[in-house]
């Protein structure tokens, strides 16, 4: 299937909702845009002197579904410190209790 775009923003107006890959910026994942759940994608900026602009892409019902359950693993195996809006500034990585379960769920979600 091929992504429809839908708008293009500025990177500080995107409403960031989970990110998969991150680079010194958001580079892609999730976002809300008009009250629904749509992908966005950035390419790594090249000149930091220009404004930094993300393509938002619409989602048809499956994708969105396979966004929420990626959403939902990764917070399960890893947690919800990286995940946005419950993350708290200043939240870093740390293991939830018990540690040995949770190191385990962990080096699954990334293949150690």
């Amino acid at each position: 299937m091929k992504r429809e775009l839908i708008k293009t923003l500025p990177y500080n107006e995107v409403d960031f909702r989970w990110i998969s890959n991150h680079y010194d910026v958001h580079l892609n994942g999730s976002c809300m845009f008009n009250g629904s759940l749509h992908e966005f994608e950035n390419d790594y900026p090249e000149d930091y002197d220009s404004e930094m602009m993300v393509r938002i892409y619409k989602l048809d019902l499956i994708s969105k579904l396979k966004w929420y359950w990626k959403q939902w693993k990764f917070e399960k195996c890893v947690g919800y410190h990286w995940t946005y809006p419950q993350r708290k500034q200043g939240q870093s990585f740390y293991y939830r209790k018990p540690k040995w379960l949770y190191v385990r769920i962990f080096n699954w979600y990334y293949k150690r």
